[in-house]
């Protein structure tokens, strides 16, 4: 006959087994992982809620998961065992909890969803701008397809129609995150033709000619980093020393120190400091000044670029005076800055272009300049 001590025991490993079974079966989390999933604030629009947390729930989460727990939600014979032992795992200081995906049924097409949040963030309010850089970091470092190219640009050509440039510049901040950088020639080239876009369209306008002049700060600041350029070392065709950029730190610069300084250059001397570096540039590249091309669809890029150049020289000498470097050199780039800006824009006139059009965009944004 079986000892009674030996059954006591026996049921004690019986009962403690039973439950810890219960106890799993009730909720169990698995160990934490240490990076966070991005999270987005709320906005004003429905549609861009349900939007967002579809990205974040159905493609967020399963990739910044293990693959231990991606087979547990995906695979088909794990099903009913998560409904009967759900189970969670710590992901920075979230708790997730597992529920089971039908990949075919349950979870949209990643690049559809996504342009469709993009679409609303971007015709949306300012508070729906922000979520821009939780969603492009969950792309580059949970689902590693970052945004396209194309969206990239969709999203700054809006920003700049939308004045909200501030939103892009908060995305090329966090470039190891988010994927955008300035390295990238048309992020480049529409981010820097944006800093001048809205005060002149809007006649130089005081408010936004000031928070012009901090955006550029904040760009050559990242132009500066590794990131966004070459760091310490200056590399082939480097923003800073690429004429364009030059050109319109200084006529934003130049034209609110003309317009709210007095005709006084400010106390740091950005005026003067910009206005070197510009003419020590086209020194070195011997001062040539190519024909401007016109374009048959599209921007008329090199007009865009060439008119800050010879505006910000313009307005320069009239704020800086006698003290304008290498003046001689200066009236000479001028001289034939504004024959080859003309003759494009006279092109440009003959086409007869409807208002708003990309044409007139270039037209407006020469007699625009200032000529006192």
């Amino acid at each position: 006959m079986a000892s009674p001590s030996i059954c006591h025991r026996c049921a004690l490993r019986i009962q403690r087994t039973a439950d810890r079974t219960l106890s799993q079966r009730a909720f169990s989390t698995t160990p934490s992982i240490g990076r966070g999933i991005p999270s987005f604030a709320e906005s004003s629009n429905p549609d861009l809620n349900i939007a967002l947390n579809t990205i974040r729930e159905k493609h967020f989460i399963p990739s910044y998961l293990r693959r231990r727990e991606r087979n547990l939600i995906f695979g088909d014979k794990n099903r009913q065992n998560l409904i009967d032992n759900p189970q969670s795992v710590a992901i920075a200081d979230e708790e997730i909890p597992l529920h089971w995906l039908d990949r075919k049924r349950e979870i949209p097409n990643r690049n559809k969803v996504v342009t469709e949040a993009i679409n609303l963030i971007i015709n949306g309010e300012s508070k729906d701008w922000q979520n821009l850089p939780a969603l492009m970091q969950g792309l580059k470092e949970g689902t590693k397809k970052p945004l396209s190219d194309a969206l990239m640009e969709k999203i700054i050509r809006r920003a700049v129609l939308k004045g909200r440039l501030g939103h892009a510049l908060l995305c090329l901040q966090q470039a190891a995150r988010t994927g955008m950088t300035l390295k990238n020639e048309v992020v480049l080239r529409l981010v820097v033709h944006g800093l001048r876009a809205v005060p002149q369209e809007q006649g130089w306008e005081k408010d936004l000619l000031e928070k012009a002049v901090k955006n550029a700060s904040a760009v050559a600041a990242l132009l500066e980093s590794e990131e966004h350029g070459g760091g310490t070392v200056l590399v082939e065709n480097d923003p800073r020393t690429r004429v364009e950029v030059l050109g319109t730190f200084l006529e934003l610069v130049a034209v609110y120190a003309f317009k709210f300084q007095g005709k006084k250059d400010s106390k740091e001397g950005l005026v003067k400091s910009y206005a070197e570096r510009l003419v020590s540039r086209l020194d070195k590249t011997g001062a040539k000044v190519s024909r401007i091309p016109t374009v048959e669809k599209g921007m008329q890029w090199p007009l865009l670029q060439a008119i800050p150049i010879w505006h910000g020289l313009h307005v320069a000498k009239q704020v800086l005076g006698d003290s304008m470097p290498n003046p001689e050199l200066v009236d000479d780039i001028l001289a034939k800055y504004e024959q080859n800006i003309e003759k494009a824009v006279a092109k440009l006139e003959s086409r007869d272009p409807q208002e708003g059009s990309y044409e007139d965009q270039a037209i407006m944004a020469w007699t625009s300049c200032i000529r006192d």
